[in-house]
């Protein structure tokens, strides 16, 4: 059971989140898509979306569809420019939508829990 799990293909971002976790003791998993992030996030502290991805919403969709899933916190980034994704992340349940960034320079305050 990871403590955090995202939806994310940028190895850049992949990384970061991975040396941050090390750090702070935290186990993290990654997932190819939608379904297995719905699968994987049961237990899961933490769930990180790329919002730049075709399916992000898709994600967030199904993660709402799971009322057990209800109380793990949804973070996602993109680039500073897509409002309207912003916004739509927002209205499908993502707590915190930051763009790449904010979610780079606040992982380890995200992390830290």
């Amino acid at each position: 059971m990871a403590d955090v799990v995202y939806l994310i293909r940028d190895m850049l971002f992949t990384s970061k989140i991975r040396e941050v976790a090390t750090q702070l003791g935290l186990k993290v998993q990654g997932a190819p898509d939608p379904a297995a992030l719905v699968r994987a996030a049961p237990g899961a502290r933490l769930v990180i979306i790329d919002l730049r991805l075709d399916r992000a919403m898709d994600a967030l969709a199904a993660l709402a569809a799971e009322p057990t899933l209800a109380a793990i916190p949804r973070v996602g980034f993109v680039d500073h420019e897509k409002v309207d994704v912003m916004d739509a992340a927002r209205a499908a349940g993502c707590a915190q939508v930051l763009t790449k960034g904010q979610f780079a320079k606040d992982l380890p305050n995200l992390l830290a829990f």
